[in-house]
């Protein structure tokens, strides 16, 4: 039986869990996280509503700290999985959905990728843990992968593939096109190249629109200039429900990756950062990795270009070759003049220390307005 291994059971992670072990296909399952007795109550749940439907998986758990790459490597090499899930964040991305709504609408104008060591800390020790395991697990990362899988490849630790992101907005315009055209979802491909930038700019304030590549057919027939492309991609992320709601199909979208890449056959579909790569393009996945699956009409470095470009209007300016994060301006200045952080880049083996003191000085920020 193939094995998977999870790392964070946050929210993402718990539908995850509460997904897989309703699929009678469930791999062996070995959750991470490094609070054991929210984590066991949170697996006891899935395991009692899979037993409803008299599915048994077997599930164990492991106490986990990713700042201790010793241990978590130990513990990698130990049980030896094929898939490893990254779902641990230091701090979520919308955390800041907290503040008053003015405030909220100023900070998060400095766009997700200013928050990017809090996304990348925990998913750079957990890359380093698994290089160090000697383990050729693939590995999946949900951690705002757009932007942390391209700085992990900068050193030599580029997760297999990320989940969501592209694959949030792919499925909704598919779904748009076949309620508008009144046409079986089956009979409609999509093939887009998309940033993170692009869910994000219709459903959270301060994002500007950035460039994407859509390719609509239906029944094997370009009917891409049948649609005002910019108004169909607003008005599908605008299906999804606001909040959370939506990690659900995140979930889906990783279980999918997992069995994807547990198969010698590999299928076709939309993921972010295949091979380290910035934002999300068509693929195909299987258990050999992830390579791009582009239609005629978009080169390789086209469609790399477009999202370069919309990560620099997502608050990163660029990523060097030794990894290091630039910010844009634009993010660094918000970030300074609001909460009082003035880096204007930082290393990946930096990343934890920064997003410690980014996290740090939102706190003491957002104090003011719990009164």
């Amino acid at each position: 039986m193939s094995k998977v291994m999870i790392f964070g059971l946050g929210e993402v992670g718990t539908h995850i869990l509460q997904f897989l072990v309703r699929d009678p296909k469930c791999p062996e399952l070995v959750i991470c996280d490094f609070n054991e007795e929210v984590s066991e109550k949170r697996i006891n749940n899935a395991l009692i509503g899979a037993s409803i439907h008299r599915l048994y998986p077997k599930v164990s758990f492991e106490q986990a700290d990713l700042t201790d790459v010793d241990r978590t490597a130990e513990t990698i090499a130990e049980y030896e999985p094929d898939v490893i899930i990254n779902c641990a964040v230091l701090q979520t991305w919308h955390v800041i959905r907290q503040l008053p709504e003015e405030e909220y609408e100023r900070l998060s104008s400095a766009t997700l990728g200013a928050w990017l060591p809090c996304q990348l800390s925990l998913a750079y020790s957990l890359m380093k843990a698994v290089k160090q395991s000697g383990i050729e697990s693939h590995v999946i990362n949900t951690a705002l992968s757009c932007l942390t899988n391209p700085v992990l490849a900068k050193v030599g630790l580029a997760p297999t593939i990320g989940i969501g992101n592209v694959e949030l907005i792919k499925p909704s315009v598919h779904l748009n096109v076949s309620r508008k055209l009144d046409v079986p979802m089956d009979l409609v491909d999509i093939h887009l190249v998309a940033h993170h930038l692009w869910w994000v700019y219709p459903r959270e304030a301060g994002y500007r629109k950035g460039p994407y590549y859509l390719k609509v057919s239906v029944n094997g027939r370009d009917v891409t200039d049948q649609f005002d492309t910019d108004e169909l991609m607003y008005e599908s992320i605008k299906l999804y429900p606001p909040g959370t709601d939506f990690t659900t199909t995140s979930a889906s979208s990783t279980i999918k990756n997992m069995y994807a890449l547990l198969s010698p056959a590999p299928i076709f579909t939309h993921s972010p950062s295949p091979q380290g790569l910035p934002g999300g393009y068509p693929i195909l996945l299987s258990e050999k990795g992830a390579e791009l699956a582009l239609p005629e009409g978009i080169t390789r470095e086209e469609a790399i270009k477009i999202n370069e470009e919309s990560a620099r209007l997502d608050g990163i300016e660029r990523i060097e070759e030794d990894g290091t994060v630039v910010f844009a301006d634009y993010a660094h200045e918000i970030l300074k003049d609001m909460i009082g952080f003035d880096r204007k880049s930082f290393k990946p083996e930096e990343s934890h220390e920064v997003a410690l003191e980014m996290m740090g000085l939102y706190k003491e920020y957002a104090k003011q307005f719990n009164k």
